[in-house]
C-alpha cells in the first residue's frame, strides 16, 4: 500500500528521530525502602559507591552487557508541560527478541497537532513492517520500503544521564527480593553535559549491584519557543530474558 503522501512519511520519521535514545505509560514502582548505614557498601556496583556515581563508563558498560544477547522490554513515557497544559506525551514499548526481532509501539498524545497517533513497527527475519493510525482515523500498512526504524540506542541512554550531575545514593530497596539502590542527582546538571542549559533538574535511577540500570526518571524545565516547558522522562527495563516477539495480525496486509 502507498504510504499516504510525503508530508506523512516526514512527520512519522521526525517523531522517531526525537524519540532515539530516550523513549510505555508512566508507573509507580513499589519498593521497601531499608537503612544503607552500617552496611559496608563502599563497592556498591561498577562504578558506583556510597557517595555516587564515580566511574560513569563502567557503569554503563556493566549495564549494556546485562542486555547484551538477551530479550528484554524497554518502556518510555516522554512528556513537555507549559503552564499546566500537556503539549506534548510520547509512550513507547520496545520489545526485543532474539535475532534482531523487535516490536515498537509509539502513541502520541497531548495539545499539540500531531497527524500522527500510533506507530507500530515489527521486524524479523523476513519482514519489516509498520502500521501507522492517523489523527483522521486513517490506518496505513507499509512495508519494508517505506517503514521507518526505531532509535538505534537498545540501552536507554543511561550514559548521558550519568555524568549530567552529582549524584548521591539515597537508600537502599528490596524489589521482588532483589536488593537495588536509588541514585540521585544533587545539584544543577554539569555545563558541559545534555543538560547544561537546564533548570529544576532532577534525576533518579534504580541501579543493581551488577550494574544493571533497571529504571530511571528525568525531569527538567528548559525554554522552547520562547516559553519556559517542563520536560519529564521516565524508562523501565522488565522482562529480562523472558521477552517474546511475535508478529501481529496485520502485519500480512503490508
Amino acid at each position: 500500500m502507498d504510504f499516504p503522501g510525503r508530508i506523512r512519511l516526514t512527520v512519522v520519521v521526525a517523531v522517531f528521530v526525537v524519540l532515539a535514545g530516550c523513549s510505555g505509560v508512566p508507573w509507580s514502582p513499589t519498593v521497601t525502602p531499608s537503612p544503607t548505614s552500617g552496611e559496608n557498601t563502599s563497592a556498591l556496583a561498577p562504578g558506583l559507591t556510597e557517595s555516587g556515581v564515580t566511574d560513569a563508563w563502567a557503569l554503563t558498560k556493566a549495564h549494556r552487557d546485562h542486555l547484551t544477547n538477551t530479550t528484554y522490554t524497554k518502556r518510555s513515557y516522554r512528556s513537555i508541560r507549559a503552564d499546566g497544559t500537556l503539549l506534548q506525551n510520547h509512550s513507547t514499548s520496545m520489545k526485543r527478541g532474539h535475532g534482531g526481532q523487535y516490536l515498537y509501539e509509539l502513541h502520541i498524545g497531548g495539545s499539540e497537532r500531531n497527524s500522527s497517533r500510533a506507530i507500530t513497527v515489527f521486524r524479523n527475519d523476513s519482514m519489516l513492517v509498520q502500521r501507522t493510525v492517523y489523527e483522521n482515523g486513517t490506518v496505513v500498512h507499509v512495508g519494508a520500503e517505506k517503514a521507518a526504524t526505531p532509535g538505534k540506542d537498545r540501552y536507554g541512554g543511561v550514559y548521558s544521564k550519568l555524568v549530567a550531575s552529582n549524584t548521591t545514593v539515597a537508600e537502599t530497596v528490596e524489589r521482588n527480593g532483589t536488593r537495588l539502590y536509588r541514585v540521585e542527582s544533587v545539584g544543577e546538571p554539569d555545563t558541559s553535559s545534555a543538560y547544561a542549559n537546564a533548570s529544576n533538574y532532577e534525576f533518579s535511577a534504580l541501579i543493581s549491584p551488577e550494574g544493571f540500570v533497571h529504571e530511571y526518571h528525568v525531569s527538567y524545565a528548559t525554554s522552547r519557543d520562547g516559553r519556559t516547558v517542563t520536560v519529564t522522562v521516565s524508562l523501565q527495563f522488565t522482562e529480562r530474558g523472558q521477552t517474546t516477539v511475535h508478529p501481529p495480525l496485520w502485519a500480512s496486509k503490508a
